[in-house]
């Protein structure tokens, strides 16, 4: 393992490791894991690498666990970077691809995160954990927890759609449902858990490992382009724990010599709870509570008071040249059926950066040459209640025979054969 220590983001004091990692023991800032990055660039000159199948611990040297036996994985990691046939060419882009995060093995990003942390509690012999969840880090943390035996708990959001409570329960942890006004109460709940209770949380950012593991988008999409990297990466956020880990990693690459650029990083809020790009348009460097959180249906990135006000996400974003995007459900429910024309069934948080497109296009933020990536955080399977509704006519019984059935397979397909018949959506029109 090449960390050797924890930074504060706001004092700048440096801090040896520790088993319960949060806050600033001096002031209660955002720590940050540091790295002997000489030693990890001479390890890669060697060619030397850790290999763990085609996980993210083919990346352990940048990850803050010391040893092998430590590793808990599911086999996360390793997700498939598609190339778009139907909505690139739609939106006039040559190189779109989707970074399919829905096959992770709780469905979603967050088992990136879980799997370094709950690696990091393995080794540090953590006994007691819990977490805040709006649906998929509950899952993940729950997932990755049964692994090492941890006694824990999960808080949930109170106005989260029911399937997200069932399929937390299949996981067995104990569930306490919470209400709030703001999402700071829950920022400053976490912190006084852990300090009345001794254990540890694993809450993004105010745990600082679990972005850790989210630096592998950046190595993997690495990997992905033979030795480049994309000129724009488009990903959804609620505390931003996805993007600040990927931000991160790029700079990591061009810290060890790897890539001498960063690509243009793009951060995607709902339009009912956009404190990020409100910031961001308004040129402030750290956000304030705005809109509603249970007035979308991406449930999972509805943040109106991001952890740390925002300030690394909005770091992030000027350091690369990244754009702030708020995206409607109309646009989100668009971007559904646009991904599912694709083959991908995403969640409404997951679409989210494909609905974010339609704008960064239409402002010329990206150009139709651009190698552009959109991270597709969760899969559609997680909030099922979200689904655009079934066409119709596939909902009224017919008689089975050959005449019916071949009427109704006229009327649906193209007249040409040849013609792609995957596209369900017009792009002028999100959400028809």
């Amino acid at each position: 393992m090449h960390a050797i220590g924890l930074r504060c983001d706001d004092c700048g004091k440096d801090f040896e490791l520790f088993a319960t990692v949060g806050r600033c023991p001096a002031c209660g800032g955002l720590l940050e894991f540091e790295y002997d990055y000489e030693a990890i660039a001479r390890r890669f000159s060697r060619g030397s690498r850790s290999s763990v199948g085609g996980t993210i611990w083919r990346w352990m040297e940048v990850l803050p666990i010391r040893r092998r036996e430590s590793i808990v994985t599911l086999g996360e990691g390793g997700s498939p970077l598609v190339p778009s046939l139907y909505v690139g060419p739609k939106l006039g882009l040559t190189q779109l691809y989707f970074k399919n995060d829905t096959m992770m093995p709780t469905g979603s990003f967050k088992d990136r995160g879980f799997a370094v942390a709950m690696s990091w509690a393995k080794e540090w012999g953590v006994k007691r954990g819990f977490t805040y969840t709006s649906g998929n880090a509950g899952h993940s943390f729950a997932a990755y927890a049964r692994r090492i035996g941890l006694q824990g708990a999960v808080l949930m959001n109170s106005h989260l759609d029911a399937d997200r409570y069932d399929l937390q329960a299949v996981l067995g942890y104990p569930i306490i449902k919470v209400e709030y006004d703001s999402f700071a109460e829950i920022d400053d709940l976490m912190s006084q858990l852990t300090a009345e209770l001794g254990s540890m949380q694993f809450v993004n950012f105010i745990n600082p490992v679990r972005h850790e593991g989210m630096k592998t988008y950046a190595y993997e999409l690495f990997d992905d382009l033979d030795g480049s990297i994309p000129d724009h990466v488009v990903q959804p956020m609620g505390t931003g724990g996805g993007y600040w880990g990927a931000y991160k990693g790029f700079t990591e690459l061009r810290r060890l010599g790897l890539t001498d650029e960063l690509p243009c990083m793009h951060v995607v809020q709902p339009a009912a709870t956009p404190p990020v790009v409100r910031a961001f348009e308004t040129g402030l460097d750290q956000c304030v509570p705005t809109g509603d959180a249970s007035a979308t249906i991406a449930r999972s990135i509805a943040s109106d008071d991001p952890i740390g006000k925002g300030r690394r996400v909005l770091r992030a974003l000027k350091a690369t040249g990244g754009r702030a995007i708020a995206v409607d459900d109309d646009e989100i429910k668009w971007a559904m059926i646009a991904l599912g024309s694709e083959g991908i069934w995403a969640e409404p948080a997951g679409a989210a950066s494909v609905a974010a497109l339609l704008q960064l296009v239409a402002s010329g933020a990206i150009n139709p040459n651009s190698r552009v990536v959109c991270v597709i955080t969760g899969s559609g399977l997680k909030e099922v209640a979200s689904l655009p509704r079934a066409d119709a006519r596939a909902m009224v019984p017919i008689p089975s025979t050959v005449n019916a059935v071949t009427s109704v397979l006229r009327s649906i397909w193209p007249a040409d054969a040849s013609a792609p018949s995957g596209w369900a959506c017009d792009s002028e029109n999100p959400g028809a």
